[in-house]
């Protein structure tokens, strides 16, 4: 099988489109033939038009076309021509940014407009989580929807003991409890940095002995070790897919406090040390202190279990075959000559 994923993840920044790479590993080691295409700014007209006469001109070289995000990037990979599209839609692509007036607040509008306008041309639409699939459904009633997230390492991602774990971070004998805020850019208004570190210090205040760490600018192969010396993982975005860096967390036994995003509510009306708060400093504040009062939770793994490599591969793998057998019946004439060199 020959594929094409089409991205705009930019590979000058560290750790961005990590977990797109970790999916790219898992087809190709069972023998997909993958190709990532990055297409660069598509902040003009000029360049998503450029971008788009690309992908026609290399799409007829694949079996089926992916494009691994919304807003331009669909737009461009919509002109793939004679093979079938999948588009995976992962939250920012999706929701719009509402707390502030700035760039953030035109650029998601813009990117959800781009995202709505493409999206009936693919033949697929992958979402990363069940909320999602249920916000692009109520838009597109008709979309093939399939929710697929994206996964994690889970043989890197495992509970270790906390003391060994901070030892070996430089932290010897560390009785503070580390509360984890993970993003790649901590300016993001999306992510809400602020308001984290504002619940952290209240938090900070009512008991002591933490300590607030940053999962920034950290090589991914480090950041395992890093996230299970944590004891709590803080998530006030405004919107998210499905956050990776809680999935991490969690495959390491480490509970969250997050704002109400993706399926993390689920989740935490299953588990008392995982808890969904307003965005409100002081009721973060609150639950982070509540958490971290009670005992070292166990078994938080099993949410995510169903997201390893391997899992999300077979699925996708899956869905890859059901879909080219779905668009060569649709087009039994076309579909083969299409493709033809």
């Amino acid at each position: 099988m020959r594929v094409l994923w089409t991205h705009n993840f930019d590979p000058r920044i560290l750790n961005k489109g990590s977990f797109m790479h970790a999916a790219a590993d898992g087809l190709r080691a069972r023998g997909v033939e993958l190709h990532l295409h990055y297409l660069g700014n598509l902040r003009s007209p000029l360049q998503l038009w450029r971008a788009g006469r690309e992908i026609k001109r290399l799409s007829r070289r694949f079996d089926l076309v992916h494009a691994q995000f919304g807003s331009a990037c669909t737009l461009a990979t919509a002109a793939a021509e004679g093979v079938p599209k999948l588009v995976t839609i992962r939250g920012n692509d999706w929701a719009t940014h509402n707390s502030s007036f700035g760039f953030h607040y035109f650029h998601t509008r813009a990117a959800m407009k781009f995202t709505r306008s493409a999206i009936s041309s693919y033949d697929c639409v992958c979402t990363v989580s069940h909320r999602l699939a249920a916000a692009v459904s109520r838009v597109v009633p008709t979309a093939r929807i399939v929710v697929l997230p994206s996964p994690i390492d889970l043989s890197a991602f495992v509970p270790r003991n906390k003391l060994d774990a901070k030892a070996a971070l430089g932290a010897p004998m560390c009785t503070e409890k580390w509360v984890l805020f993970n993003s790649v850019d901590l300016h993001s208004p999306v992510k809400r940095f602020q308001l984290a570190k504002a619940a952290f210090d209240l938090a900070q205040a009512t008991r002591g002995g933490l300590r607030l760490r940053l999962a920034t600018n950290l090589p991914h192969a480090a950041i395992a070790q890093f996230v299970a010396a944590c004891d709590l993982i803080l998530c006030t975005s405004e919107s998210e897919g499905w956050p990776n860096s809680v999935k991490e967390a969690l495959a390491c036994d480490v509970p969250f406090v997050a704002t109400d995003v993706s399926d993390l509510s689920v989740i935490a009306a299953q588990e008392p040390s995982c808890r969904i708060c307003p965005a409100d400093a002081r009721v973060i504040a609150a639950n982070i202190c509540e958490v971290l009062a009670g005992p070292q939770p166990v078994g938080l793994r099993k949410h995510v279990e169903g997201m390893s490599v391997d899992a999300i591969t077979d699925r996708l793998i899956a869905t890859y075959q059901s879909v080219l057998v779905d668009y060569r019946v649709s087009r039994p004439v076309t579909a083969g000559l299409e493709n033809a060199d």
